[in-house]
């Protein structure tokens, strides 16, 4: 009779989880960073040579069609809004269980935030479309409030009120629409205006106590998995912070500590805010805004750190193999929309 019990019970209890895993993915929001986490982490696709992680900075900062194109490398860019490092360290702990030792980019804008967590909605793009797992719990208990907890293991408690504006897409949710973008996305303004950064700062500042916390946690993460790190800063204007409360109030020396601490661990760090000069880029003509490149920036960004790659790593050109038909394929859909985006 108690085994009975007990395997009714347990009966039970797959059958409440698949249900509850169903209404999960009906309710929550279909916004486009769930495409590109699905994409990116769960799709059933060759890893990548790149993977790159970060916030709306690396959105639109390096194009995997640009080195696709020149030079045959294969990557994704996972960057999101508003993305914390917390959450960029527990992402790419969810990529690597996939993607085995690739060349792994963080932009590191957002070791700027000085609060405990980041924005709830920001946080949302990747978590609600994390697949449950220990590394989802941990990322939940670590860069959310405790009162939130439930409403991120389980997004139906946070969406339940969404049943009057379900739509097709929200049972039907095609994720592959977009793969063609490889996860990269930038805007086509120009921004016009000067940068007021000084980037002549010699001086030093340390960095938030919990976002040096994960900067360090990705470098372990690096030295215990054997993949090799690269750090970047893309362009941006260091005074677009200057009147946040949630922000660092030095990033420039900020980003100065950032390279002493990536000298100290033999870490590349890519600080484009330096080097505008010799990829002779233009913040008025090359940015969107004062923070996020445009696509011309980009290209620039893009073409510059793919021929760093080839130089100083040993990756195959993949152009003219068959096995990567697909990648073809998708870059010729990917000119195609930029020209009617023209």
């Amino acid at each position: 009779m108690a085994k009975k019990i007990v395997l009714k019970g347990f009966i039970f209890v797959i059958i409440l989880t698949m249900i509850i895993s169903i209404l999960n993915s009906i309710f929550v929001l279909k916004v486009s960073h769930r495409g590109k986490i699905f994409q990116g982490v769960y799709e059933d696709r060759d890893t990548y040579d790149v993977i790159l992680m970060g916030s709306s900075h690396m959105d639109s900062s390096i194009n995997p069609n640009v080195l696709w194109n020149e030079y045959g490398i294969t990557s994704f860019n996972y960057g999101t809004g508003g993305q914390p490092i917390d959450v960029t360290y527990y992402l790419l702990k969810e990529v690597l269980k996939k993607h085995k030792n690739p060349i792994v980019v963080v932009d590191l804008y957002y070791l700027g935030l000085t609060e405990e967590y980041g924005q709830e909605g920001y946080i949302r793009y990747i978590l609600d479309n994390m697949k449950f797992s220990v590394n989802k719990i941990e990322a939940v208990v670590n860069s959310t409030p405790k009162g939130q907890w439930l409403s991120y293991l389980l997004p139906i408690v946070k969406y339940h009120d969404r049943w009057k504006e379900l739509e097709e897409k929200d049972f039907n949710y095609d994720t592959s629409t977009t793969y063609y973008q490889k996860g990269f996305g930038a805007g086509r303004e120009v921004y016009g205006k000067g940068t007021l950064s000084d980037i002549k700062e010699t001086k030093t500042a340390e960095l938030p106590p919990k976002t040096q916390e994960y900067l360090y946690k990705i470098i372990e993460l690096s030295q215990k998995e054997g993949f090799r790190l690269i750090f970047t800063n893309a362009p941006h204007d260091y005074t677009s912070t200057a009147n946040m409360d949630t922000w660092h109030k030095e990033p420039a020396q900020m980003f100065n500590k950032v390279e002493e601490i990536a000298k100290a661990n033999n870490i590349p760090f890519i600080n484009y805010n330096n080097l505008f000069d010799e990829i002779g880029f233009n913040f008025k003509n090359d940015m969107y805004n004062e923070g996020h490149m445009n696509i011309w920036g980009s290209n620039k960004v893009s073409t510059h750190f793919g021929r760093l790659l080839k130089e100083k790593y040993d990756l195959e050109d993949h152009r003219n193999d068959e096995k990567y038909a697909d990648w073809k394929e998708d870059y010729d859909k990917y000119l195609e929309v930029e020209a009617s985006a023209k």
